[in-house]
């Protein structure tokens, strides 16, 4: 019995640092690895489904058992059971709210394109500070060492003290890009092309790189490299520390995609407007695999076991990620911008119909569309009418992938 009581009381302590993992802001962590806690195998059922009202073009993150999502037609966040998708609160701001929102501490920070940073209790969404940073907002919100990092569109950079919503520092640069951190340093792209190494507690520059071309994606941090790309294809692998360029690849098309990462294989994954993802060695750039066209894709793959992600025209699949093979595939009623979550047996997708959706493992067979190829995809006759066509509905939403 003694024994027993003991078990019981570490569970009891053990279970809030349990229920922490979860996938609490943009691409999982800081450092945006958007790798999973737990493995999630295909094929995949819809366990649950709500709608609220409004494109949800942000992506959707859980903490503590709650899913938060971002209305991109209205101007609320909303706060959702993460088991069944019954609504819990939602908090209107004065504007859309397009990027993801971030949470820690017991608090959710929730940007809009009214130009305020909102930081609000968890539970309740009872408001605790507001921010004006003087332009609206697409770039996801970064918490870390206590501090929210977030981009306005035509602005600055900011670095606001997470208890009291106190401006640390700021860096007079316009972004899109959602910012990542690590020992430290805190990294971010700029509509001017230059890529930033800052100091996180002072804001001051360590290291910058002109790339010449303008950066929407956000930067995933991995072994002392950090990765971006430029919206023209260019993959960078930076030392964090020099800024050094480990390597580079060109994508052959146009991308506002996140890289994601196997952190067993070290194979680094990302999508394209050209409707691909592309498999590349961390280490040294090299081409691992090519998958088949799916559309154009401008979110993150979630890393679960295998590779989650999805098309600008609804088309949600899985990938295997050693090869690229296609696993299994789900059509949404309408298209998504947000990149999935995963958490607790759970894959979380947000669609601009407004759907929430979320899914679980399914016993039953797989949709499995053709296998990939390993060499450099080529261009086929639709793939720049439909590239085209997604970059025109990108600039009519003004948006970037969150």
């Amino acid at each position: 019995m003694k024994r027993l009581l003991i078990a019981l009381f570490v569970l009891a302590v053990l279970a809030p640092a349990i229920a922490l993992a979860d996938w609490p802001q943009a691409r999982h962590d800081a450092q945006h690895t958007s790798v999973a806690d737990s493995a999630l195998k295909p094929p995949l059922a819809v366990d649950w489904q709500t709608n609220i009202g409004g494109k949800a073009i942000s992506s959707p993150i859980v903490y503590n058992g709650t899913l938060f999502a971002g209305n991109g037609d209205g101007k609320e966040v909303y706060a959702l059971d993460a088991a069944s998708g019954r609504q819990l609160w939602k908090f209107t701001t004065g504007g859309s709210v397009e990027s993801t929102p971030a949470a820690a501490n017991g608090s959710v920070v929730v940007c809009s394109y009214d130009g305020y940073v909102y930081r609000l209790d968890a539970s309740s969404g009872r408001q605790l500070w507001k921010y004006y940073a003087k332009s609206g907002i697409y770039s996801s919100p970064l918490i870390y060492d206590n501090k929210v990092f977030v981009g306005t569109d035509d602005g600055s950079f900011y670095a606001l003290n997470l208890d009291s919503g106190l401006i640390a520092w700021s860096l007079p640069k316009a972004t899109q890009s959602s910012p990542a951190a690590d020992n430290g340093k805190v990294f971010v792209g700029t509509y001017d092309g230059t890529f930033y190494a800052l100091d996180a507690e002072s804001g001051h520059e360590v290291w910058s790189y002109d790339t010449k071309d303008s950066i929407h994606s956000s930067p995933l941090i991995h072994n002392n490299t950090v990765y971006v790309a430029t919206r023209n294809g260019m993959l960078y692998a930076f030392d964090t520390i020099s800024g050094s360029i480990r390597w580079t690849y060109d994508l052959g098309y146009n991308t506002d995609a996140t890289p994601s990462i196997n952190l067993a294989t070290e194979t680094l994954y990302i999508g394209t407007y050209g409707g691909r993802i592309f498999a590349l060695d961390a280490t040294n750039g090299s081409l691992r695999w090519v998958s088949d066209f799916y559309g154009p894709i401008y979110q993150s793959v979630a890393v679960s076991g295998c590779l989650y992600g999805a098309t600008q025209d609804g088309k949600l699949f899985a990938l295997d990620g050693a090869n690229g093979s296609g696993l299994w595939t789900y059509s949404l009623k309408s298209g998504a911008f947000a990149s999935p979550a995963v958490d607790g047996g759970r894959l979380y997708m947000a669609t601009l119909g407004g759907d929430i959706v979320a899914f679980k493992e399914s016993a039953d067979t797989p949709t499995t569309p053709p296998s990939s190829t390993s060499e450099q995809a080529s261009t086929p006759f639709l793939e720049p009418i439909i590239c085209a066509a997604a970059i025109l509905l990108t600039a009519n939403l003004c948006r970037r992938n969150r």
